[in-house]
């Protein structure tokens, strides 16, 4: 039985797959990392919902993370796939709002000295809002197959980044031969919502303001700002016109078109 359970838990570890043209590493039944690029990860977590965040290599030794997986546990695991493939352990970190799926692994990285930069606002959100945040997200899981889920929620402690910048300033972070600019266009699926642009790899990652094509409405919006969310997303529009590629906090990145279906879903919204 055990020797069953080692090879179980040797195949999520170790599987790397091919689907859509693109490889897969699972490193646990909640966690998978897709690669984009010879320089960009998708790092999928289901814990229980999907939610994207990014590991960039900005050269042969920097790699940039944006956004973390929902747990400390899930970023270790992450961070041991940047050590033992990437062949690197200095890394930075960019939070991109005061949500859980944006920063609930920030205390690991925290643990590991990494600079992990995020805004003023978040900083205020996290301490005005994230109990309230935790509780909703417990209301959410009731049944008892996410009991594991609920645990984990339970305990979890936001932990702040100890890189502060002011939003309404943004951040250009230059790592390796890559410029991100992380830039905040107003209030949109939260107060603090910011994207990050790689010029070179034109790239934007778009977080929760952006939702993907297969999104069939906004998804959570208790901490938006309605009116201001459309005028924001417009914002990014006409700043990063031509991206190659968007990706989404949640579901499967593509291009531009993500952009204008965001605003699509916001349209119809107030209909």
């Amino acid at each position: 039985m055990k020797q069953r359970y080692f090879l179980l838990f040797s195949f999520f570890f170790f599987l790397i797959s091919t689907v859509s043209g693109q490889q897969v590493k699972v490193l646990n039944p909640d966690l998978k990392l897709t690669k984009l690029s010879e320089r960009i990860w998708v790092v999928t977590h289901s814990f229980p919902w999907d939610s994207n965040s990014l590991i960039v290599k900005a050269s042969d030794q920097e790699v940039v993370l944006i956004d973390t997986p929902y747990t400390d546990e899930a970023t270790e695991l992450m961070l041991q796939f940047i050590e033992n493939e990437l062949k690197t352990t200095n890394v930075t970190a960019i939070l991109t709002g005061f949500h859980i799926d944006n920063l609930g692994g920030t205390g690991c990285l925290l643990r590991h000295k990494i600079p992990v930069y995020g805004s003023d606002r978040t900083c205020q959100l996290i301490d005005e809002r994230s109990a309230k945040t935790l509780q909703q997200i417990l209301s959410w899981l009731k049944s008892p197959e996410q009991d594991r889920f609920r645990q984990v929620y339970s305990i979890l402690k936001f932990e702040k980044p100890d890189h502060i910048f002011p939003i309404q300033q943004g951040l250009f972070l230059e790592k390796g031969d890559l410029n991100f600019e992380v830039y905040f266009p107003g209030e949109s699926h939260s107060p603090d919502n910011l994207t990050v642009y790689i010029r070179k790899l034109d790239m934007l990652f778009g977080g929760c303001m952006i939702k993907s094509l297969d999104s069939p409405n906004l998804g959570f919006t208790g901490d938006a700002n309605m009116q201001e969310w459309p005028v924001s997303v417009k914002k990014v529009q006409e700043k990063y016109p031509t991206a190659n590629l968007v990706i989404p906090h949640h579901g499967r990145w593509g291009d531009t078109l993500l952009v204008q279906h965001t605003l699509d879903l916001l349209a119809n919204s107030t209909k």
